[in-house]
C-alpha cells in the first residue's frame, strides 16, 4: 500500500508533464482553430493523440493510483485561471472514471500499457466533451468572444446539438487517446525502456 501512495516527488513529476500536455494541446487547438468550422468534431481527437506519449511516460514512471485523478486536476486549475471554471468538475470528473479504469487489480496495472491505455481512453472521452459543454452552459455567445465568423459560430453550436456529431466527437476522441496509447509503446522501448527511465508490465 505504502509503494502505491503518491509522493511529493511524484505530485511534481505530475504537475510537470500536465503543464506539457497543456502546451501541446493549446498548440494543437491554435493550429486547428482557423478550420474549427469542419474541425470541432475531430479536435480533441487529434490533441488527445499528439499528447498521448507523454501521458503513458507520465503514468507508467509514476506508476501510482491517483496519477490520472491528479492530472486531471493540474488541468483543470489551469483552465479555471484562464477563466473557464466550469472544466475543473468536468477534469474531476473524467479523472475519477480514469481512476476506476484502473482500480481493479494489484497495482501492477499502473504500469500496464493496454490498462493505461483504456483509462487514457475513457479520460479523452470525457475531455473531448468539454467544448460542447460550455456551448450548453453558456450558450451561443460564449463563442462570440472567441472572435469567430457568424458562420463558425453557428456551425460549432449545430455540432454541439446534433447527437450524430457529438458521438463521433467522443468516439473519435476515446479510440484517438487509445491508439496514441498503444502506439507509443514502441516509442517508449527504444527510447526509455532501454535508457532505464521507465519500466512496464
Amino acid at each position: 500500500m505504502k509503494a502505491n501512495k503518491l509522493f511529493a516527488k511524484d505530485f511534481i513529476t505530475i504537475g510537470l508533464y500536465t503543464i506539457l500536455i497543456f502546451i501541446i494541446q493549446t498548440i494543437v487547438n491554435m493550429i486547428m482553430t482557423p478550420f474549427t468550422a469542419v474541425a470541432m468534431p475531430y479536435t480533441s481527437g487529434t490533441s488527445l493523440f499528439l499528447t498521448s506519449l507523454v501521458y503513458m511516460l507520465m503514468a507508467i514512471r509514476v506508476g501510482k493510483r491517483g496519477t490520472i485523478f491528479f492530472m486531471a486536476i493540474v488541468q483543470g486549475l489551469i483552465y479555471t485561471v484562464m477563466g473557464a471554471p466550469l472544466m475543473l468538475p468536468f477534469f474531476a470528473i473524467a479523472g475519477v472514471l480514469g481512476e476506476l479504469t484502473l482500480s481493479k487489480g494489484d497495482g501492477s496495472q499502473y504500469r500496464n500499457v493496454k490498462r493505461q491505455g483504456a483509462a487514457f481512453g475513457l479520460y479523452g472521452a470525457i475531455y473531448g466533451m468539454g467544448g460542447v459543454m460550455n456551448i450548453y452552459v453558456f450558450g451561443k455567445e460564449s463563442l462570440n468572444k472567441m472572435q469567430f465568423s457568424p458562420e463558425t459560430i453557428d456551425r460549432m453550436v449545430t455540432y454541439a446539438y446534433t447527437p450524430m456529431w457529438l458521438a463521433i466527437g467522443i468516439g473519435f476522441s476515446f479510440l484517438m487517446a487509445m491508439i496514441g496509447c498503444h502506439l507509443s509503446k514502441k516509442l517508449l522501448n527504444k527510447h526509455f525502456v532501454k535508457a532505464g527511465y521507465i519500466q512496464y508490465n
